[in-house]
């Protein structure tokens, strides 16, 4: 019996359920999105969104009915299940950061079960890739704390961030990693308020 009530189970757990099921269903899908930055950053940073990227192209009526068969319906992009506020939402395909594809995902455990993930290099690009053309600043902080949890160093992502953007905003990645790197962090505000600090200074 597939559950269907989602009241007491937490969003990796949640994701874990629907990735499985997913998969039984011969639909294949990678973790991305803020989930993958809670997963990341240790919990530093926390969603209420499952996204999956259905990477082999299933389509809208099969990917339909497997969401039903575990309660959730869909209104308008995201899924919905009465008994959660957790939503999935299907980001379209092909799975790629900036404008590059990603042909390496990874597998982790998740809740009691595993989810097929984008790397941890992957997800800091796909967040500076946000930062780049929207200039979401959550996106840097999101990016920058992942870097600091799983030791990226800036010039492991140079080459994405100058194809993506300017020489001047790599500059400002690599200096705020510079000044963190060295801190414990132990919460988002701790990058936001380094990246307050940075800005000021060069003012």
């Amino acid at each position: 019996m597939i559950q269907m009530d989602f009241s007491n189970t937490d969003i990796k757990q949640l994701a874990a359920i629907v990735c499985q099921h997913l998969s039984q269903c011969q639909i294949d899908v990678v973790l991305v999105g803020g989930l993958a930055v809670e997963i990341y950053s240790d919990n530093l940073y926390l969603t209420k969104d499952i996204d999956l990227v259905n990477t082999n192209y299933t389509k809208p009526k099969a990917l339909h009915s497997a969401m039903a068969e575990l309660g959730f319906s869909k209104q308008g992009r995201i899924y919905i299940n009465p008994s959660t506020g957790i939503t999935v939402e299907f980001p379209p395909a092909p799975l790629s950061v900036g404008d590059s594809p990603v042909t390496e995902v990874e597998t982790l455990p998740c809740g009691d079960g595993e989810v097929t993930i984008l790397s941890a290099v992957d997800i800091v690009k796909d967040r500076i890739a946000a930062y780049i053309h929207w200039r979401d600043t959550q996106s840097l902080v999101q990016a920058l704390t992942v870097m600091l949890k799983h030791t990226i160093e800036p010039q492991a992502i140079r080459d994405f961030c100058l194809h993506e953007g300017t020489k001047e905003q790599f500059e400002e990645l690599a200096l705020l990693h510079g000044k963190l790197c060295n801190q414990a962090i132990t919460n988002m505000s701790d990058v936001e308020q380094a990246l307050i600090s940075l800005r000021l200074e060069r003012l």
